[in-house]
């Protein structure tokens, strides 16, 4: 086993006895954690199984437990409960189901309750308000099943019950060398074993992982720690009470005397034209998710051909300019913050904010060959690049399709200068502050006369129209090798006619011609033949 796990958890109650709990008896053998679980018997009237405890502050925590039921009531008629106590007021809050059981393990399930956001459905056990989450004194469970019970045999059983502070990690990841890193899968062991019981991650499939935790990887003391996958999806599941937002964080921790590398997916090629491979999907099934790449002191990240969707609180990369992000998707996430992480590559879609960008730009920021499309929203204006301070930047093949708004620049004063090179096109944009915004974009329109025999004709009148209000965009005459060009500030696909005519005494003359065009973020080039006219005057 590569990966070394260090829990964040801290346990209320192991449930390996029944020392101070007002019912229940031990069982072994099928219990999810330490030695042992609780259980009893239940039907179809609520029962509660409580434990008094020393005064512990709980506001602002998760709190899991593990519990299992032959036939259980729905969430919306309680079917599992939890119950909180402070002495006075005392709840059962309704944290469960038939309908939500989704961690499954022998038939057991790792509910979970956030102080900071308590289920609105509960039992006014005793007293008339909520428990003072800060000096609880009382903890249960308890359930309610669907049909009566038969007999005397134990339908109910509970484990293990923990909590870890609200936006604080569950677990900690650690362990691995270069040559053997962990990954997802030995995370699972781990977590299964019934000498950790966990419950915060689990295997719904080969290569797919459900968390209902924050997880940080890496090592904040002095050792190594190496972690590295490929093709896993990972999504953070919606638990079935609401918890508070932002809780739910994949972060890094580094330290400066050992080695930590994250590494998700392959590199493919080098360079500036390098791209990804078998990477990682993590993505949210419906609660807040933050990812946190920035640790100081960690030597490596690296993120390939990888997806990050619904990542709805932020994606943060490092202020570190060999951490690369590279071929990767960014879909229907908050905004991303690039630091000095080199991105190439990439795709950003999907956002619906109007108040920043999908991006957010910085004086060393390291972005180039990247696409940003439907970044849009049928409420919201969002836009695919804020810029927050006043500058001269270049783009570098930064293409846009489909935005609401390519730029948004969000400073209070000052000009915003883009340069726009190798295939850049921004064209839309918003400004908040009194500052001007100047795209220059520019492309190359050519146009190339020449005769029935394919040689150049000089001295040729050639001149470019809008076709959309006859703006003349070009009017000069062709060189010695056929060619009249100019540059043109490009701000998004344009249909052009094109005129050319050659006067000239002699016996060679020309008809006059025309074609059209369009200008493209490629610029225009436009090759046009010129007949003879037949009848020469002399």
């Amino acid at each position: 086993m590569a990966v070394t796990i260090t829990s964040n958890l801290t346990q209320l109650d192991s449930c390996d006895s029944n020392t101070g709990w007002n019912a229940g008896d031990t069982y072994s053998g099928f219990h999810r954690e330490g030695t042992a679980c609780l259980g009893d018997q239940i039907s179809t009237s609520v029962t509660y199984f409580t434990k008094t405890i020393t005064s512990t502050d709980l506001s602002n925590k998760i709190i899991y437990v593990w519990m299992k039921m032959a036939n259980p009531e729905s969430l919306a008629n309680g079917g599992y409960r939890f119950a909180l106590g402070d002495g006075t007021n005392s709840r059962g809050y309704y944290i469960g189901g038939y309908d939500t059981e989704v961690f499954s393990r022998q038939g057991w399930f790792r509910f979970l309750i956030d102080t900071g956001n308590p289920p609105s459905n509960y039992d006014q056990r005793s007293g008339s308000s909520a428990p003072n989450f800060s000096a609880i004194t009382e903890i249960g469970v308890g359930g309610i099943q669907q049909t009566k019970a038969v007999g005397n045999s134990p339908n109910f059983f509970w484990d293990s019950i923990d909590y870890v502070a609200n936006n604080s990690y569950a677990l900690l990841i650690g362990g691995g060398t270069s040559s053997n890193p962990g990954t997802f899968e030995e995370i699972v062991t781990e977590d299964v074993s019934t000498s950790n019981g966990w419950g915060i991650v689990r295997k719904i499939q080969p290569g797919v992982y459900g968390i209902q935790g924050a997880i940080r990887f890496g090592d904040g003391g002095t050792s190594d720690s190496y972690f590295e996958d490929k093709d896993a999806v990972v999504i953070f599941e919606n638990p079935a009470v609401s918890i508070s937002s932002s809780y739910y964080v994949l972060d890094l921790i580094g330290n400066s005397t050992g080695t930590n590398s994250f590494i998700l997916g392959s590199k493919v090629g080098s360079g500036d034209s390098a791209t990804g491979s078998n990477g990682c999907t993590v993505q949210s099934s419906g609660p807040n998710v933050k990812i946190d790449f920035s640790a100081s002191n960690f030597d490596t990240v690296k993120i390939y051909g990888s997806k990050l969707y619904k990542v709805k609180t932020g994606v943060t990369l490092a202020s570190n300019t060999s951490h690369e992000f590279i071929g990767n998707t960014v879909d229907q996430c908050a905004q991303v913050v690039a630091n000095t992480t080199i991105i190439r590559g990439c795709t950003f879609s999907g956002y619906t904010s109007d108040t920043d960008g999908a991006l957010l730009w910085n004086s060393s920021i390291d972005i180039k060959n990247c696409v940003f499309q439907a970044n849009t929203d049928a409420t919201n204006d969002p836009h695919a690049i804020e810029h927050p301070a006043a500058a001269t930047v270049t783009y570098d093949n930064l293409t846009f399709s489909g935005n609401d708004y390519d730029i948004n620049f969000t400073a209070s004063s000052g000009d915003l200068t883009i340069n726009a090179t190798n295939g850049s096109n921004p064209s839309t944009y918003e400004k908040s502050g009194t500052g001007s915004v100047t795209i220059n974009n520019a492309v190359v329109l050519k146009v190339t006369v020449k005769d029935s025999n394919d040689d150049p004709i000089s001295t040729v009148q050639t001149a470019i129209y809008k076709v959309s209000d006859d703006t003349e965009l070009m009017n000069k005459d062709t060189d010695v090798n056929g060619v009249a060009s100019t540059t043109y500030n490009y701000t998004s696909d344009t249909d052009v006619y094109i005129r050319v005519r050659k006067s000239s005494t002699g016996t060679t003359r020309y008809r006059s011609t025309s074609a059209t065009g369009t200008i493209t973020t490629a610029g225009l080039n436009v090759v046009i033949r010129m007949e003879q006219d037949s009848i020469v005057s002399s």
